[in-house]
């Protein structure tokens, strides 16, 4: 699957009035089993994904900006850097 940027640049939100959402699953490229051997038990962050938290943090503050705010739901695996809470509070900062 491509970046979430490139996703985002091919199939823009044109409608701002509609909810959105996003899954950040795993890292582009990388097999399921590789990021559960490598990420095992998921303490903490150990592959930031700096690309793809720039994308959702701008997927998330163009949709609450205008008159129509609507939520962004952005659901964070584990196997994305080997922490979704990390993750999801690095995303945040941004």
């Amino acid at each position: 699957m491509p970046a979430l940027s490139q996703q985002l640049a091919q199939h823009p939100c044109a409608d701002p009035s509609s909810p959105v959402g996003a899954r950040l699953l795993l890292k582009e490229g990388r097999p399921y089993q590789e990021a559960v051997d490598n990420f095992s038990p998921y303490e903490k962050i150990q592959e930031p994904q700096p690309a793809v938290r720039a994308a959702v943090a701008e997927l998330i503050r163009s949709r609450q900006t205008g008159p129509q705010k609507r939520p962004t739901h952005v659901y964070v695996n584990n196997r994305l850097e080997g922490n979704a809470l990390g993750a999801i509070a690095a995303i945040l900062e941004l």
